[in-house]
């Protein structure tokens, strides 16, 4: 099922409290938040976002017309709260690979299939992701990848 937008105004103040609090675990397994500097007001944001360790590497998808991810391009850095610990990490955002991003979100994908939804992907009776669809959404994903800042 997919959350309509107009209630993330009420869910993100709530779970940016969450996740800050002495009870995140239960949910900071798969949500983190991103801390980032818009690069022309200078405002720091702060967003929860579902993501994927791997490796060293933690990975974030969004839509194209989302927008804030374009605060994350050429390297910037970025605080992400991850399961209470709050660490730097360097960004590089992937927005115009659809190979790439295809083959990635279907890995993010197949860890949380309750996202699919929000990609407009089909599941097939075998619960696995309609590779059409796949293709389509990648065309309209970005793929954020943070590496900690050494």
């Amino acid at each position: 099922m997919r959350i309509p937008e107009a209630f993330f105004v009420v869910i993100n103040p709530t779970v940016r409290f969450l996740l800050r609090s002495p009870i995140h675990w239960l949910w900071s397994g798969s949500l983190m938040l991103i801390t980032f500097t818009g690069r022309r007001t200078g405002k720091v944001y702060t967003t929860p976002v579902r993501y994927l360790a791997s490796g060293d590497a933690v990975w974030a998808f969004t839509g194209l017309e989302t927008r804030w991810w374009k605060n994350l391009g050429g390297g910037a850095i970025v605080s992400l709260r991850i399961r209470g610990e709050e660490r730097r990490y360097r960004t590089e955002v992937v927005a115009d690979a659809p190979d790439e991003i295809r083959s990635a979100l279907g890995e993010f994908l197949a860890h949380f299939p309750q996202d699919v939804p929000y990609y407009e992907i089909a599941l097939g009776t075998d619960g696995r992701v309609s590779q059409s669809d796949l293709e389509k959404a990648a065309a309209r994903t970005v793929w954020i990848r943070a590496y900690p800042q050494q």
